[in-house]
């Protein structure tokens, strides 16, 4: 009997610390595992640049933070979701992650020509607000929508965009303004707006990734084509404008999207297309020489070469050390990331769960395949790490985060502790 109870307090000590998908918990782990082998070995000669020759300084620096991590999803995944449900609570959560974002532009820290990262006074430790405002910004929306899914189909999203309509009716477009538009695009404006200023690709993903929430969120999809050409033109000139004015990254931008070359050919035009160039061709060269099963563990000879190859170019130096068989194992794993993800959002019945459980695993895994993609050289260099796998250390903890909010609402779940209010059904 005894050795029962103390089987069964073990079981219900797990189920308490990793309840949830069980299959999810098992891909991070596997994540972590070949983050902490992928940035041993490819640190191993930047730690001697840095680290005095400590070729274990930036494998206990990654272990540090997937720890702190794995305590932030425990934590989250415990709580129930209605708790940060509360929109005054989100709202208060958004703006303080945007004012985070915009502090970024007058005391963060620069580096590589970006102010993305701000410096914790006290601890001495740097992180990037653009992780947690996209997590605020997923999660604000996804409640927005929860609480108009009766009617969300017939609604207009946006007013009327020309002179003309305006007159026709404007206390109908100034409704529409004050009680669609507002509420549900102002914070994907705000959010991807001030990323946008010294991220672009983030900031892209970002709002794909609302795009697509909103598509799920039934929103009528002529409003979702105007919605996308509206955002397109205004990109468009917002890069022209900051480009002719030399403002922030717009010239990297262009210049990455061979664009550069073609409108004014400058020596800063081609010092940048020779760095991203040179690195594409060690990123070839890595994949290349990976073969079917990849030269080994420790065995790399391009970690000396390939730049960022713990972190941007992660996953070439990946298919360098593992060969196809592990640039497949890798994809798949982030692929079943989705796919569980899918399967919780269809478990829940309800909007807000639901699209917040759908727009974090787009967000995790619209990065991980944009940084294959660059490795690969298929995509232009845009400086996106690979998810729980390349060195950081608040991108790690804040993914963490949002696979906890993932977490936690699987384990709800299962136990049928899900609140399912009325009016907030998807499939109504």
């Amino acid at each position: 009997m005894e050795e029962h109870k103390t089987a069964s307090g073990k079981s219900s000590l797990i189920d308490r610390l990793f309840g949830g998908d069980r299959i999810l918990w098992t891909i991070i782990a596997i994540l972590s595992i070949i983050s902490l082998l992928v940035i041993y070995s490819s640190t191993a000669s930047m730690a001697y640049r840095k680290a005095g020759g400590d070729t274990t300084h930036y494998f206990f620096q990654q272990l540090k933070f997937i720890l702190l991590g794995f305590i932030a999803m425990i934590i989250i995944q415990r709580a129930n979701y209605q708790r940060y449900a509360r929109p005054k609570l989100l709202s208060i959560v958004f703006i303080a992650a945007l004012l985070f974002m915009l502090l970024t532009f007058f005391v963060g820290v620069n580096l590589n020509d970006a102010s993305r990262w701000l410096k914790v006074p006290i601890l001495g430790v740097t992180f990037q607000p653009s992780d947690f405002l996209r997590i605020a910004l997923i999660a604000i929306l996804a409640r927005q929508l929860a609480k108009r899914q009766v009617g969300i189909e017939r609604m207009p999203l946006l007013p009327a965009l020309t002179l003309r309509g305006w007159q026709k009716n404007p206390e109908k477009n100034i409704n529409i303004l004050t009680r669609n538009t507002i509420p549900i695009l102002g914070p994907i404006v705000l959010a991807c707006g001030t990323i946008f200023m010294s991220n672009f690709s983030t900031s892209a993903i970002t709002f794909c990734t609302c795009w697509i929430m909103l598509y799920v969120g039934r929103v009528k999809t002529k409003e979702l084509v105007k919605l996308l050409v509206l955002i397109a033109g205004v990109m468009i000139l917002a890069v022209s404008v900051m480009y002719i004015f030399n403002i922030g990254r717009s010239h990297t931008w262009v210049n990455r999207l061979g664009i550069g070359t073609l409108v004014n050919q400058t020596e800063q035009t081609e010092m940048q297309n020779e760095d991203d160039n040179l690195q594409q061709e060690q990123a070839r060269i890595a994949i290349a020489s990976g073969g079917l099963l990849g030269k080994g563990p420790g065995n790399s000879t391009q970690r000396s070469n390939l730049p960022h190859s713990y972190s941007d170019f992660a996953y070439a130096f990946i298919v360098e050390e593992y060969g196809l068989a592990g640039a497949v194992t890798i994809l798949f794993l982030y692929l079943c990331i989705f796919f569980r993800g899918i399967v919780i959002f269809r478990r829940c019945g309800t909007a807000f769960p639901g699209l917040l459980v759908l727009g974090l695993c787009l967000m995790i895994t619209f990065q991980a395949i944009c940084n294959m993609l660059v490795s690969v050289c298929l995509f232009p260099v845009t400086g996106q790490t690979l998810p729980l796998i390349s060195l950081g250390g608040s991108s790690i903890v804040f993914t963490c985060m949002a696979l906890g909010l993932i977490l936690g609402i699987s384990r709800q779940v299962k136990e049928q502790s899900l609140d399912r209010p009325r009016k907030e059904s998807l499939l109504e």
